[in-house]
């Protein structure tokens, strides 16, 4: 599982570009590419270990429109998103949550964002004819749902 400078480079400029992600951030990490997904890891394995699950997190994966950034890497990187971060109160979240789009005032351009609750990033979006919708995974969706609904201050 040879370390790629294609994949991280293509990872260092989308995160960059998009959400303002320093390069610095990421420079400790190795990104490489497997079955149409970028992964990131502070190290490889040694030659010969192999996984069906390769180590680190999914950082991105290939579509039809280009790359899309993971939930869970946009919360790994959490507060170096200074770009692209759309923050939420408690009723957009929830109906971002169950499936809705939501009108987007805060980010005209087009394309991925940061979808964020009190500060904290909690998983990815996309903008798209000025609405916004969550494409966060169902079993995350669900825990932030029931931590919405156990909060007496929503």
């Amino acid at each position: 599982m040879p370390d790629s400078s294609a994949p991280k480079e293509e990872a260092l400029r989308l995160f960059g570009e998009r959400f303002g992600v320093p390069r610095g951030a990421l420079d400790g990490l190795s990104f490489f590419e497997r079955r149409e997904e970028i992964w990131a890891c502070r190290s490889l394995p040694p030659p010969g270990i192999e996984s069906d699950r390769p180590p680190g997190l999914r950082a991105l994966r290939r579509q039809a429109g280009g790359l899309k950034p993971t939930s869970t890497f946009l919360i790994a990187l959490g507060p170096r998103i200074t770009a692209s971060r759309v923050d939420l109160g408690a009723d957009d979240l929830r109906r971002v949550l169950l499936g809705q789009r939501i009108p987007s005032p805060q980010v005209q351009t087009e394309g991925y964002v940061a979808l964020c609750f009190r500060g904290d990033v909690v998983g990815c979006g996309k903008v798209r004819g000025g609405a916004l919708a969550g494409l966060i995974p169902t079993g995350r969706r669900r825990e932030l749902l029931g931590a919405l609904d156990a909060d007496p201050r929503n």
